[in-house]
């Protein structure tokens, strides 16, 4: 009992990540053919900064899909159903945690009043 539902925990959570790693990848790609036909010099720094904001919104896509896709997914499996649940309440858990982030950092542009 405990041992499936860790390989589901396990699974859900791990088909998370490398749905954000696989966005991540193409936002690389198209990040990396930008900087190639922009003319002058490659800014290492600057290129950084932006693939890092790449690597966190891809983490955040692949939450806010995983919110979308898990439901889908378990209406069409019948052994997985499980395993896609489990990924379903991790996806809503990070998706809350991302707008909780952004809604703390002004990143809709709404302004925090300070007290």
């Amino acid at each position: 009992m405990f041992e499936d539902f860790f390989s589901d925990l396990v699974g859900g959570f791990a088909r998370l990540v490398v749905g954000g790693f696989l966005i991540w990848m193409v936002f690389i790609m198209l990040l990396f053919f930008r900087e190639l036909f922009t003319p002058g010099d490659i800014n290492v720094r600057d290129y950084l900064y932006r693939a890092w904001k790449r690597f966190l919104f891809s983490f955040e896509l692949a939450a806010y899909g995983g919110v979308i896709v898990a439901p889908i997914m378990m209406q069409d499996s019948e052994d997985g159903v499980a395993q896609y649940t489990v990924m379903m309440i991790l996806a809503i858990l990070a998706s809350a945690l991302f707008l909780y982030i952004r809604y703390q950092s002004g990143g809709f542009g709404f302004r925090r009043r300070h007290r």
